[in-house]
């Protein structure tokens, strides 16, 4: 293994799972957002300094397409969260909105900013970027994201957020790789979560400001 190799294994072990176990294992006094958010300042810096990684990908790019490709898979997501909370977990439909409105709302309007776009950033337009050397292809990629941002969701506790984040994550990924583009991959990552959020479950996700 090279040094190259080497630095980028252990930045990523550092981040993708030495700080989510961490916090799972309560260890570290930092809220949760203030890291996720110191995170992807590290993450665009590092980006930011290299002068071969391509702004563009930040860009709003392959509009049409893109929009159109996850506002037509809406509905299917939809109504899998649906029946996965009817089937499984009845007594939390709703359940945010309905008992804490104003808490939801809240959630609801900070959630893109303070949540979704630094995980894409991180988990997306990062990983796909700086750990590209130690993929064996795009779809190793993707797989490899899906499984580290569904083991960033251990911090909650519960394999319902486990398991959901690794679906998500697989999506997400096959959304970046196709569009190349943080905007619309952060676009769908609110559409879920705000989804998830209203229909039921946000308890396996969420703390309570």
């Amino acid at each position: 293994m090279s040094r190259t190799h080497a630095v980028l294994l252990a930045e990523g072990m550092l981040l993708f799972l030495g700080i989510p176990l961490l916090y799972y294992r309560e260890i570290v006094p930092l809220p949760k957002i203030p890291a996720l958010l110191l995170i992807a300042v590290y993450c665009g810096f590092q980006l930011w300094r290299d002068p071969n990684f391509d702004a563009r990908l930040f860009a709003i790019r392959n509009s049409r397409n893109a929009g159109s490709k996850i506002f037509n898979r809406l509905p299917v997501v939809l109504v899998a969260l649906f029946l996965l909370i009817r089937l499984f977990k009845p007594n939390y439909l709703f359940v945010f909105p309905v008992e804490q409105p104003v808490e939801w709302m809240v959630v609801m309007m900070l959630y893109p900013l303070f949540s979704a776009l630094p995980q894409e950033l991180i988990y997306r337009t990062y990983f796909f970027y700086r750990y590209r050397p130690l993929m064996s292809g795009k779809y190793a990629a993707v797989i490899t994201s899906a499984l580290l941002f569904s083991f960033l969701h251990i911090v909650y506790d519960n394999w319902w957020a486990v398991g959901l984040s690794f679906v998500a994550g697989i999506l997400f990924g096959i959304t970046y790789l196709r569009t190349q583009s943080l905007f619309w991959v952060s676009v769908e990552h609110v559409l879920y979560g705000w989804l998830v959020f209203t229909l039921g479950f946000g308890p396996f996700f969420y703390e309570p400001l």
